[in-house]
């Protein structure tokens, strides 16, 4: 989506509707809000792995980097799977850390 008009020019009511102070307050919430919707995607996916597997991330990678000789591709997926979610919800919670800066402390 791009912006067709100046956005200086918006009604000042619907940014106190909202409890804003400004566009750039109410655009660094929306990021925020946005993060932590991906956060909580990859966090739930970790966390179904962790359940299935009854282990965490890493050691999980280690048990299967470690076995010689044997091939379990539904493991070898799910260890794909599992890092692009672990490596993500990692990523996410550094964004909402970043972007929670932004705001000052009440």
């Amino acid at each position: 989506m791009r912006l067709t008009k100046n956005c200086n020019d918006l009604n000042p009511e619907i940014l106190q509707a909202l409890h804003y102070s400004s566009i750039e307050e109410a655009g660094i919430d929306m990021l925020l809000l946005s993060a932590q919707a991906k956060y909580s995607e990859y966090l739930t996916e970790n966390r179904q792995f962790e359940k299935k597997y009854q282990t965490d991330f890493l050691s999980f990678q280690k048990m299967i980097n470690q076995q010689i000789g044997e091939e379990n591709f539904a493991q070898e997926d799910d260890l794909m799977a599992w890092q692009f979610a672990y490596e993500n919800f990692r990523y996410w919670k550094e964004r909402i850390e970043e972007l929670k800066s932004c705001f000052s402390k009440y």
